[in-house]
């Protein structure tokens, strides 16, 4: 006799596969050179890896990284990617909402004197970053039927 297969397992099984496929191409040495260039202006005592707001935009950024990435497929089939951004832009500004709130509550006066909106566009900038280096993997992923 046949199993019976749940929908949600055979979906979750695609994508698992599909973030393991995403992440093999990723190099948290990549990482952490963004994570400096976009944030060291924010944070001037940002100065070791194992700091514990580093690994927290280590996990935006692959969380960013995998959204684009599951949206890669449709540039693959010619889908522009103003109109794929349009698409995931509420899962794109919740990411970035909730990077702009770690972002922020770690900033205290005697370290950053910076405004709400500088934070905000460091934030805006480090998502889209990440979420187009997603994107562009998985359609090379897709153009080599590495799928």
């Amino acid at each position: 006799m046949a199993e019976v297969l749940s929908f949600m397992d055979v979906k979750r099984q695609k994508d698992f596969e599909l973030e393991k496929n995403l992440l093999k191409e990723l190099s948290l040495r990549q990482i952490i050179q963004s994570v400096k260039d976009c944030l060291e202006p924010l944070f001037p005592f940002l100065h070791d890896e194992r700091d514990i707001i580093t690994e927290g935009c280590i996990d935006f950024a692959i969380e960013a990284y995998l959204l684009g990435g599951r949206f890669g497929i449709f540039g693959y089939y010619g889908e522009s990617m103003q109109s794929i951004s349009a698409r995931s832009a509420r899962e794109e500004e919740e990411l970035r909402m909730e990077f702009f709130d770690y972002l922020y509550n770690w900033i205290h006066e005697q370290y950053a004197t910076f405004d709400k909106n500088t934070v905000y566009e460091a934030a805006r900038k480090f998502i889209k970053d990440w979420w187009t280096a997603g994107f562009v993997q998985r359609e090379k992923q897709c153009k080599l039927r590495m799928r």
